[in-house]
């Protein structure tokens, strides 16, 4: 699909999980126009949950890497992110996500005394 007719999509259509689709589709579109994915970056940063969770569900690591990269999300969405992956069972992501919370935020020692 070409992204003009991606961005048509994206501007017309009235359904969240269309309009969602066609904003990553966008986003990650070689060939889309600088205003279109500014547009469309708006769009995922307010609706980052929805957008890393159908990425985690479709096991697009590298997609979920790019949004990453834009700093949208904190810790906490982060362990949100994690147990999606965990309960759909999506081990790439899961991995992927794990990886990037000892990375940015590590792993706590927790203390069991007795």
């Amino acid at each position: 699909m070409t992204e003009t007719k991606i961005y048509q999509r994206f501007r017309s259509t009235g359904q969240d999980p269309v309009r969602l689709q066609a904003a990553l589709d966008g986003f990650f579109a070689s060939d889309g126009e600088e205003d279109h994915r500014q547009e469309y970056a708006l769009y995922l940063k307010k609706r980052i949950r929805p957008a890393m969770e159908a990425l985690i569900r479709s096991q697009q690591v590298d997609r979920m890497e790019a949004l990453t990269e834009q700093g949208w999300y904190g810790k906490k969405e982060l362990e949100t992110f994690i147990r999606t992956a965990r309960e759909e069972s999506r081990l790439q992501s899961m991995v992927w996500l794990m990886k990037q919370k000892n990375d940015r935020y590590g792993y706590e020692d927790r203390e069991y005394s007795l």
